[in-house]
């Protein structure tokens, strides 16, 4: 199969979990007023794309030196990111309040 291939397969399982996840916890955990859940989804989106580019940039780098399951290791960590920003904002917010 074709590494281009294997990519695309790979970020169209990857970037629904990353964006999904930490908006349903969101919605499921959230006790906060609509503007600033919207502001808390919006910054989670931001925090989403952002540790993802980072991931896939360091991903690509570790497997074209044959480092692959390094690489894959690196992209599940990557999904805490947005759930360690999003504990950050709520303390932000409550901090205000």
């Amino acid at each position: 199969m074709d590494d281009v291939v294997v990519w695309i397969i790979i970020a169209g399982f990857y970037a629904p979990l990353h964006y999904l996840l930490p908006v349903l916890v969101l919605f499921i955990t959230g006790r906060e007023t609509e503007d600033t859940r919207k502001r808390l989804i919006r910054n989670s989106l931001v925090d989403s794309t952002l540790s993802m580019v980072i991931a896939f940039g360091i991903v690509i780098t570790l497997t074209t030196q044959g480092q692959m399951s390094i690489a894959m290791a690196i992209l599940l960590l990557s999904m805490g990111y947005p759930f360690i920003r999003i504990w950050q904002h709520r303390r932000e917010i409550q901090g205000t309040n």
